[in-house]
């Protein structure tokens, strides 16, 4: 396999003509039923994933499908990409993993049925679906990381006696915690100082403070002080003695006056209250900046991280629209809560 930039980033280009443009998700939205959606996408990709139009299919097999689809095109790209290149994407889709056995791990926990879970995950290389439908079987989280044990698989985090004590007490905060702590430090200590590690490092940091800022948010929304309340992750762009500030913060007014002198500034501006808006507009931020890169720089590892976030963002898109279809939701009020960027 090629480890040379270039070679990767010419397939990649190649691979970006098929992502949905905004023509496509503008027919999808005019569709009234299941089948109308899966008939306008058998000119695209995904016609070989989804489930025939007729007889109407099910919600889940055309959820199954779209996943499918995406997990094909992201392996397809780890499979092209070698070396150094290689080892970066890893970096990024190493999250996916890590949030899937995160999202199995707090369902086995909070005794959540496995349909319930299944519906959260995002299956990618090496955490297959076949290995996600083993996991989801075990009934304890212990039995989980048991079985992730004995499969000798990279996983996006060390497996360490303290983790594995508070999976078995079942200690959901905490292990959360580690889980992703384990997962950022790991990579933060391998990346170099290249330009195409700066790429990564600069994910990796606003990935950090997103997760730290928006646990805050989460808890002031309702009046909770974040103080004693959740763990910072290091790392990031946001440093201690703002994050002090934001954890002793009252109420989610306050939290979001701390925010308005951090980078982030512009994706908490609007003095809206959604915790979720904020996510979605950080998310179209970082795929922003991502697709600026691909434009920038034809033969960096951004080229790749570009399509990497846009498929994924593509993703959730679909899914939004899937389920409007299904729950007979006008279609501007889908359109609201899908990704806006501009396209690869």
């Amino acid at each position: 396999m090629p480890e040379d930039i270039g070679y990767i980033n010419a397939r990649i280009r190649g691979m970006k003509s098929h992502l949905l443009d905004d023509d496509k998700y503008e027919e999808l939205l005019s569709k009234k039923n299941l089948s109308g959606f899966v008939e306008s996408m058998k000119d695209t990709p995904y016609k070989d994933f989804l489930p025939p139009s007729y007889p109407e299919p099910s919600l889940k097999e055309i959820i199954e499908g779209v996943n499918a689809e995406v997990v094909n095109s992201l392996g397809k790209i780890m499979k092209f990409s070698s070396g150094t290149p290689g080892k970066l994407l890893s970096h990024v889709t190493q999250r996916f993993t890590l949030s899937n056995i995160r999202a199995i791990i707090r369902g086995k926990m909070k005794k959540i049925p496995e349909d319930e879970i299944k519906e959260a995950l995002f299956p990618v290389y090496p955490l297959d679906m076949p290995k996600i439908e083993e996991l989801l079987k075990k009934e304890t989280a212990f039995e989980v990381a048991e079985l992730l044990i004995t499969w000798r698989i990279k996983l996006p985090f060390p497996v360490t006696r303290e983790i594995l004590k508070m999976i078995r007490n079942e200690d959901l905060s905490e292990t959360e915690y580690y889980l992703e702590k384990g997962y950022f430090e790991g990579i933060l200590n391998e990346l170099g100082n290249s330009q195409d590690d700066s790429i990564i490092l600069h994910v990796l940091k606003s990935w950090i403070d997103m997760r730290n800022i928006i646990g805050s948010l989460l808890l002031l929304k309702y009046n909770i002080k974040p103080a004693g309340k959740i763990k910072y992750i290091e790392g990031g762009y946001v440093g201690d003695r703002i994050l002090k500030r934001l954890s002793e913060a009252i109420n989610l007014e306050e939290g979001l006056k701390v925010i308005s002198i951090t980078p982030y500034r512009k994706i908490f501006s609007n003095g809206g209250t959604d915790i979720s808006s904020f996510e979605k507009r950080f998310e179209e931020s970082l795929t922003a900046w991502a697709v600026e890169g691909f434009i920038k720089d034809p033969l960096s590892i951004a080229v790749p991280v570009a399509y990497i976030f846009s498929k994924y963002n593509e993703l959730v898109n679909l899914r939004i629209i899937i389920y409007g279809i299904d729950q007979e939701i006008p279609p501007l009020e889908i359109k609201k809560y899908l990704f806006q960027y501009e396209r690869l």
